[in-house]
């Protein structure tokens, strides 16, 4: 089928069978639009600060035998919050294509922001990990949102994504755990593959939401075990979940 005519039919079929909707308010989306609609995108509660602080990553500088590259979150996590439906629908409703747009978007923005002189800059990575999914889980789920995420940064930032990082062994959903339960039910679920590959460089594990750290710092801890000898180890994630109180 010719492009122009695909285009068309795609449009219509978008426009008048299937509208797509903005996920935070429900309004249709314009043609230009992506992901979420233009309003809600400059309401977004942006993430502006950077660096370990802001997640609990603890663990994962004690572990991390490389230096803690860049530590950044697109916006702020709120489950009650109308945009906790971005990543709820890229995660639960079957839309990947979701979770690869804001995975563009974030990347996006963050080559916007500048970079404070001791932190190493978003296009200096040269290979972005997304936190693994044990297979069991991805065959239920049909896809890791994770790895969309990755997939749509590398699109922007033209950098590959890696498929060292493993899920050797399946663990319960950490939604409504505490701190040390997710700590506890993550521990030893992830492994590092062919170490060899990822020697001297710069990688950046890549998760959607940052709660309480656990799948970073258990990521850290199976980088700097199997390659210590990686550059740096940068943590990205779309949400950073807001604390309470």
């Amino acid at each position: 089928m010719p492009g122009p005519l695909l285009s068309i039919l795609r449009r219509l079929f978008d426009g008048y069978v299937v509208p797509r909707t903005c996920p935070v308010c429900g309004a249709v989306l314009e043609p230009a639009e992506k992901a979420m609609c233009m309003e809600c995108l400059m309401k977004l509660p942006l993430c502006h600060e950077r660096g370990v602080e802001i997640f609990d990553m603890r663990g994962a500088v004690v572990n991390a035998s490389a230096p803690v590259g860049l530590v950044a979150a697109w916006y702020r996590y709120d489950p009650v919050s109308p945009y906790a439906e971005l990543v709820r629908t890229a995660k639960y409703r079957a839309c990947p294509s979701l979770a690869r747009e804001l995975g563009r978007m974030f990347a996006r923005e963050q080559l916007r922001r500048a970079v404070a002189a001791r932190e190493l800059a978003l296009a200096d990575v040269d290979v972005l990990l997304p936190v693994p999914m044990h297979w069991s889980k991805r065959l239920r789920r049909g896809y890791n949102q994770s790895e969309e995420v990755a997939a749509g940064m590398a699109e922007v930032l033209d950098i590959p994504v890696g498929d060292n990082l493993v899920a050797v062994k399946p663990h319960k959903t950490q939604t409504r755990l505490s701190h040390s339960q997710r700590q506890s039910n993550l521990r030893g679920c992830f492994a590092l593959t062919f170490p060899e590959e990822l020697e001297g460089l710069n990688v950046a594990v890549v998760d959607d939401i940052i709660t309480t750290g656990s799948s970073m710092n258990e990521a850290a801890a199976a980088i700097s075990w199997s390659a210590p000898k990686v550059a740096s180890i940068s943590f990205l994630a779309l949400g950073l979940t807001v604390k309470k109180g």
